[in-house]
Formats: structure tokens, C-alpha cells, sequence
């Protein structure tokens, strides 16, 4: 399997461009994005926290504002 990005953890320009990426993508942002979006996707904290390699109270901490965010969307879309 190729390494698709250098000691400095930026992505080299063959895996930004054949990945779409934009300009600058690092591993991390990949990551942060990635969780981003299976937070805001709803998934349990802890399974992404498995899947990330952390723990939930990390992913709790970093990315638990999203949640509320989920909720008060959920709940403005209720009729009572």
C-alpha cells in the first residue's frame, strides 16, 4: 500500500489530486472531518470513538456541540 503523505503529515500533490482534495489537506483534517460527520450523522459516540481510535469522552469533549446542534434541529422540526 503507498504512503500518501510525507513526514510532515501533508498529503503529497499525486494524492490531493487524484483524490480531490483540496490544497493543504493533512491526515488530520481527513480525521476531523470524517468525525465530524459521523457525529452529525447521528452514530453513537462510542462507535465513533472505535472507529477513530479514541476514546468517547474524547470524541465527547472535541465534537459534542454537534450533538446539541442535532438536537435543537430535531426538535424545531416538531409540531406540537
Amino acid at each position: 500500500m503507498a504512503c500518501f503523505y510525507t513526514a510532515t503529515l501533508a498529503w503529497n500533490p499525486t494524492a490531493v489530486d487524484t483524490g480531490g482534495l483540496p490544497a493543504g489537506a493533512t491526515a488530520y483534517t481527513l480525521r476531523h472531518s470524517t468525525i465530524t460527520d459521523l457525529v452529525t450523522a447521528g452514530l453513537p459516540l462510542l462507535t465513533i470513538a472505535q472507529i477513530s481510535g479514541t476514546s468517547a469522552e474524547m470524541i465527547e469533549r472535541h465534537y459534542g456541540h454537534l450533538i446539541c446542534d442535532a438536537a435543537v434541529k430535531a426538535l424545531d422540526g416538531l409540531t406540537l
